[in-house]
């Protein structure tokens, strides 16, 4: 097994550990889907979910989650030091992903009701950004950077301030 091959099986455990769907791991690891299922079954005991991929849009379907995301972004600026405008930074990723887990894991800290984003989700604000479909606005009020998307259908407000109830 030549090296390169090696690095492929290990990036895709890594993703597939974390539930990230398989399109996005066989678009990433160049590895075959039905590799990759197998590969899922063995890791979790149960297929991986199939479908649609979510949208930034969908993502960003409310306040909460909209704040949520955002948390999530900003951690994945701060974590990559490559230039993130060009191309997502697999590793910049999963530690983005894995520190911002272990802040909602902390309910002092974050105690929004929601479900955090998961990996796949992450990799689709990550990629959405890189392309120009969602994007960092800054609030007048709060001054804290929050992330919109092009195709999301809620109000293009600070979700920390409507989270508060108070006017941006």
């Amino acid at each position: 097994m030549r090296l390169a091959q090696l690095q492929q099986i290990t990036t895709a455990t890594t993703l597939i550990q974390r539930k990230m769907r398989i399109s996005i791991v066989a678009s990433i690891t160049n590895i075959n889907a039905k590799t990759l299922r197998a590969l899922y079954r063995d890791i979790h005991q149960q297929g991986p979910v199939a479908g649609l991929l979510p949208s930034s849009g969908g993502i960003l379907s409310s306040k909460a989650k909209q704040a949520t995301a955002s948390i999530f972004a900003a951690l994945y600026f701060r974590v990559s030091k490559s230039n993130i405008l060009d191309q997502i930074n697999l590793e910049a990723l999963i530690s983005s992903h894995d520190l911002y887990l272990e802040i909602c894991s902390n309910q002092a800290i974050f105690n929004l009701k929601i479900e955090p984003i998961n990996i796949t989700q992450a990799w689709i604000i990550v990629r959405d950004i890189c392309i120009g479909a969602a994007y960092f606005r800054s609030c007048q009020s709060c001054q804290i950077r929050y992330l919109l998307s092009n195709d999301t259908h809620i109000p293009p407000t600070c979700p920390i301030c409507a989270l508060k109830k108070r006017p941006c």
